[in-house]
């Protein structure tokens, strides 16, 4: 297995490779034991969060009648108000092996004490070294080529230890049929221990 160093420098063909895993349903055993659960999202009750329903819904809602298509200018701030906290947005860049984050929600930052507005994934994933720089950039590129939502649950990196990471990612456009970016639910909950029956633990 990769270093953590090692990790953050992922080729291209890494990224596609485990992408298509993704597409294909094979994740535990492409991206190891921190990655309790990937998958397409199909209904609204396989997400476990108020506001990542919400999100989904919303998304649901506004897809074209005729396409099925999803327009970024439909998702302002104030329709999206009630999870606007745990919002990454991100511009979709080199067909999907990279994005720039535009907004990182307050809560978000709040929780692992830096906001990466402006920042790419990859840059990201240089500095802060996770081990899981492979499932976040692989996970954007199953979302660009499937124009899919995708639900994912995955330990946080050990320097938040104790929580886990439940996200949705929804594919948008500004009124073609490619994913132009990316809006992001993520929310941070407490990992409990796996004798105590808690339905809060997804690992």
């Amino acid at each position: 297995m990769r270093s953590a160093v090692e990790q953050t420098e992922l080729t291209d063909d890494e990224i596609r490779r485990t992408g298509r895993a993704i597409l294909e349903g094979r994740t535990r055993t492409e991206l190891g034991c921190d990655v309790g659960r990937i998958s397409f999202v199909e209904d609204m009750d396989v997400l476990p969060e108020p506001k990542l329903a919400f999100l989904y819904k919303l998304w649901l809602d506004k897809a074209d009648p005729q396409t099925g298509l999803h327009n970024r200018a439909d998702f302002d701030m104030l329709s999206m108000l009630p999870a606007v906290g745990n919002i990454m947005i991100l511009d979709v860049l080199r067909n999907g092996f990279d994005a720039r984050y535009r907004l990182y929600g307050t809560e978000i930052s709040d929780f692992s004490s830096r906001d990466w507005t402006g920042q790419t994934v990859s840059e990201m994933n240089r500095t802060t070294q996770p081990d899981l720089a492979l499932m976040y950039r692989s996970v954007y590129w199953a979302v660009y080529e499937s124009n899919r939502p995708i639900y994912s649950e995955h330990l946080a990196p050990v320097w938040l230890s104790g929580k886990i990471w439940r996200r949705l990612v929804l594919p948008v456009s500004y009124g073609g049929d490619v994913c132009e970016q990316f809006i992001v639910g993520n929310i941070p909950v407490s990992a409990v221990p796996a004798d105590s029956g808690s339905k809060d633990r997804p690992l």
